[in-house]
């Protein structure tokens, strides 16, 4: 290996201060990112609940006050539906639901 002169050891002692302290920099920012990321994870919000963690949705608090599966509500809320729409189009057309049944 060659000899450095004072000149070159004191610039590559500067340089590798400088590179230590670019290091301890990024891994001080990369522990900020992954402490904010943790925060936006856990307090992440939706649309309705503002990052109240004890939240519930509306639609899931209806769901507890029937002894119904999720999927059952939800057929009944599309029959539901289908009956609005049936009155609407008979509404529009002018036609008696009681007509369709016979006679």
């Amino acid at each position: 290996m060659a000899q450095l002169t004072p000149d070159t050891q004191t610039e590559l002692e500067r340089r590798e201060a400088a590179l230590a302290a670019r290091e301890a920099e990024l891994a001080r920012q990369q522990a900020e990112l992954q402490a904010q990321k943790a925060d936006f994870e856990q307090g992440k919000k939706r649309l309705l609940d503002n990052g109240n963690k004890d939240f519930v949705n509306p639609k899931e608090k209806l769901y507890d006050k029937f002894p119904l599966t999720v999927h059952q509500m939800d057929i009944i809320i599309g029959v539901l539906f289908a009956l609005i729409a049936l009155f609407l189009v008979l509404g529009v057309t002018h036609t008696s639901f009681f007509g369709l049944f016979g006679g």
